[in-house]
């Protein structure tokens, strides 16, 4: 407002907050008096004006401000009908546009606005409106505008969604879509020095534009209607960037002629400018010189234009510089052949003209035909019958009108299709990177179980060790020549004393394995956590660099971090932990006083004592004479006791088979543990990589959907066209 930041305060502020928008910020002003406007337009810098509502003789200072200041101006409409009507009327008379608040839209009524709007501007187009409009068209055609519109529209927006990347092709398409009915747009291309700005001013019958041998149009110059001025002509930039030269030329009333840098300038950005300019053109006149026709920076640029599928009509300029007509037909047939083939067309449209002797006949009042090989006034006429609705080439002209932004909506809509596409490939190929990734930690937890089992078979190998040396020393100990340990430790009245077998079976079989198995067990748990952090750190590496835009949350990384961290010891070390030696040894004490007590008690006195001798006399004949001395039922009890040796045996090795089984329990308890946690911690900072991956393919699959039914509804309005 006119009480607001300066102009460029408020320009800059935008600019900063919105740096990596493709958009420029527009700065207005309200204005209510000749005074504000001139200010802000001239010193202040602003980029259109408002003039307020409620102002006294808005009409007067609207005509009088559309004169003086070349900015667009806005109405600013309240809700009242009589002042909605004016502005109206201000609109056919050349305002950009008004200004109106939901608020007093809704107060006005948004009925009785549409009906005052289509009476006061749409019903004015088929009439005598100040507005340039595509002429010539009938209430059906009009109707098929509005609907081409709605499509292209629609058509837009799936393009907008569907490749950011083409937001310069989609400018160019709303560009078009804006313009739909302009007037028809002739675009006038060719080299430098082909005389396309001599061809300009002998169609419009003065000497308007610059030409000489040196590049004289430096941007793109629209030529449009106006009546007369002191000079002849009014050239203006518009806000947009337009450079807009009005001239009085009658065949302006129904065209827009654009003149264009050439196509060989030296400045690159000339010729691109010309290059991205061809798209909006309904028709392309591509001017040549006939001393040098189809040069290679010509060829290159038809080639060029052929993308947007154009209707281009040939001039082979500077005819008058050959002698006789057979050198200029031969001429035509050398560029009419060259771009049958070329463009792969049927029919060519060309004419060989002299704008320079055309431009001068119409100077000294002569009107054609002309002479000698100057074909002009039939280019002349052939143009002219674009404007006739009533011929078939009017006709065409309006269905090139139509087609002009259809055809451009299509060539984006086959770039954008091919983007999806491609980006539709590369989202599933990061799918399956992703899927890979998972799939690889479901490998590695297979490998850690496979590896675990090396582990297991040391602890076994380590258990089967002592167990033989166990057996060993049982074997050695139950004898019935053994009694000394009879006598000394199980049949003596002194205080329990363990035998010096089990401290043996302590001290040098069970406590070096035991200390042993703790050292296996707990580097095996240290072998679990660091391959599952070893893992899922690579795992979370490869995300980040693959994905780096994608980030999962504080909580999720946290979370996963402490499971990493976290040591599991609920398993082996936990069960070596609770393993007591001494009272494994004191066990085995036990089971060996056992079997001499069962064995010695059945024998008896008599027994006992021929048990004593065969540990004395030296023969074995005098150890039987000893025996014989036993009871029946202490021969009994002497003929058990190699089975009671082994049933000892094979107490020790179900003993240690059990403990065996319960160390393997825990180490795959362990092991188990470990897996679960490295696929958890994945899946919680690889998640979100996986959601975006699926997300981001049945986006793309529903935007490719929407580009074929955006597709198939531009190819029913070309074909309506």
């Amino acid at each position: 407002s006119s009480l607001g930041l300066p102009t460029i305060v408020a320009r800059n502020t935008m600019m900063d907050a919105m740096a990596d928008s493709v958009f420029l910020p527009l700065v207005g002003r309200t204005v209510d008096s000749r005074e504000a406007a001139l200010e802000a337009s001239s010193a202040e810098g602003a980029d259109f004006l408002v003039i307020t509502d409620g102002v006294t003789h808005s009409e007067e200072l609207f005509r009088l401000l559309s004169e003086q200041v070349k900015l667009p101006i806005f109405l600013e409409a309240g809700s009242r009908m009589n002042g909605m009507q004016t502005n109206l009327d201000l609109l056919k008379s050349g305002a950009s546009g008004i200004v109106l608040s939901v608020t007093d839209l809704n107060a006005l009524g948004i009925a009785s606005f549409d009906v005052l709007f289509h009476k006061k501007i749409v019903d004015g187009v088929n009439g005598k409106s100040a507005v340039p409009t595509l002429n010539g068209l009938e209430e059906k055609e009009q109707l098929f505008i509005e609907r081409e519109r709605a499509t292209l529209l629609e058509v837009i927006d799936v393009i907008q969604r569907a490749a950011a990347p083409l937001i310069g092709d989609i400018s160019l398409l709303k560009d078009a879509v804006s313009q739909l009915d302009d007037p028809f747009l002739l675009v006038i291309v060719g080299e430098f020095n082909s005389g396309k700005s001599s061809f300009i001013n002998a169609l419009l019958g003065e000497r308007y534009l610059m030409d000489g041998v040196v590049p004289t149009t430096s941007e793109i110059t629209f030529l449009r209607y106006s009546e007369s001025h002191v000079d002849g002509q009014r050239c203006e930039r518009h806000p947009d960037g337009q450079y807009v030269c009005y001239i009085p030329a009658p065949i302006l009333k129904e065209m827009i002629i654009v003149d264009t840098p050439g196509t060989n300038v030296i400045l690159k950005r000339q010729q691109r400018l010309t290059e991205e300019f061809i798209p909006r053109a309904d028709l392309l006149l591509f001017v040549m010189s006939a001393d040098r026709p189809l040069t290679e920076s010509e060829v290159v640029f038809l080639r060029y234009t052929q993308q947007w599928k154009k209707k281009i009509i040939f001039v082979l300029n500077k005819s008058d510089l050959f002698r006789n007509e057979d050198e200029v037909e031969k001429i035509v047939s050398f560029v009419e052949e060259n771009v049958r083939n070329m463009l792969n067309a049927e029919n060519v449209t060309l004419f060989s003209v002299s704008s320079r002797i055309a431009l001068e006949a119409k100077l000294s009042g002569f009107s054609g035909p002309y002479p000698g090989f100057n074909k002009f006034d039939v280019l002349e006429k052939y143009l002219y019958s674009f404007l006739d609705p009533s011929t078939s080439n009017g006709v065409e002209r309006i269905k090139l009108k139509l087609e002009t932004p259809v055809k451009i909506a299509q060539q984006i809509m086959n770039s954008s299709r091919k983007l999806a596409e491609e980006e539709l490939q590369r989202a599933k190929e990061d799918l399956v990177s992703v899927n890979d990734i998972f799939a690889s930690v479901e490998e590695y937890a297979l490998k850690m179980e496979g590896e675990s089992i090396s582990w297991k078979r040391k602890i076994s190998s380590l258990i089967d060790n002592a167990v033989a040396r166990a057996i060993k020393l049982v074997e050695s100990s139950l004898k019935l020549s053994n009694v000394d340990i009879v006598t000394s430790y199980i049949l003596s009245r002194e205080k329990y004393v363990q035998m010096p077998v089990s401290l043996s079976l302590q001290n040098e079989v069970m406590a070096p394995a035991f200390s042993e198995a703790q050292k296996l067990v707990g580097e095996y748990c240290l072998w679990l956590h660091s391959s599952s952090s070893r893992k899922a750190n690579f795992c979370r590496d490869s995300f980040e660099k693959r994905w780096p835009f994608v980030v999962a949350s504080v909580q999720s990384q946290v979370e996963a971090n402490q499971l990493l961290r976290t040591k599991h010891e609920e398993g082996g070390v936990r069960v070596v932990a609770d393993f007591s030696v001494a009272a494994a040894a004191r066990l085995f004490d036990q089971e060996i006083r056992q079997v001499f007590v069962s064995t010695y008690g059945g024998l008896g006195a008599a027994g006992l004592s021929a048990s004593l001798l065969t540990s004395i006399l030296p023969t074995a004949l005098e150890d039987l004479l000893a025996l014989g001395l036993c009871s029946a039922g202490g021969y009994l009890s002497i003929f058990n006791f190699p089975a009671r040796r082994k049933r000892a045996v094979e107490k020790v090795k179900r003993a240690a088979e059990a403990l065996r089984r319960e160390i393997e329990d825990g180490m795959d308890k362990d092991l188990s543990e470990s897996q679960n946690r490295l696929r958890r911690s994945v899946w919680l900072f690889g998640g979100p990589y996986r959601e975006m991956a699926e997300e981001r393919v049945d986006r793309i699959a529903t935007t490719l959907n929407e580009i074929a039914d955006a597709d198939g509804k531009l190819s029913n309005l070309h074909r309506e066209i």
